[in-house]
């Protein structure tokens, strides 16, 4: 029934309810913001701190950093300096910081934790589904002897 509200008044003709849904759906997914970080103008200069904040900045500044260059690249950059005797981690000079291997070794253990239990979950339910599937194909082999 035309107008009755049921059916969605935006959709194109010739598109169904299926369609709008997941255009609707997808739309939202898209729309995600940005999460506004301060600029350096903003905050205070660094001899007003203490600095225990500023070593905590440093250290924020420092994983940001890391994570914009991605685990397998600072894991490759890692392993160099280590391997030339570096105390200081010198793949950041560019952004001008300087973070120590000892740091650098401790980013790297906590995003490899967070990786593996990111990747669990679709594990675990990818090897329940695959047993039960193997479970069922018995099954239906029994049957059809």
């Amino acid at each position: 029934m035309p107008g009755s509200g049921l059916t969605p008044r935006t959709t194109k003709p010739g598109r169904g309810r299926t369609a709008f849904a997941l255009s609707r759906l997808w739309g939202r997914q898209r729309r995600r913001h940005p999460r506004l970080e301060p600029s350096l103008a903003d905050l205070p200069p660094d001899d007003a701190l203490p600095a225990i904040v500023v070593r905590a900045r440093e250290d924020a500044q420092c994983r940001r950093a890391l994570a914009r260059l991605g685990y397998v690249q600072v894991r490759a950059q890692y392993q160099r300096h280590k391997r030339e005797g570096d105390h200081i981690f010198a793949a950041l000079e560019h952004e001008r910081l300087a973070p120590s291997m000892d740091f650098v070794r401790d980013w790297l253990a906590e995003e490899r934790k967070r990786i593996v239990a990111r990747a669990r979950w679709p594990f675990l339910m990818t090897m329940l589904v695959t047993i039960v599937a193997g479970i069922v194909f018995a099954a239906v082999a029994r049957v059809l002897d």
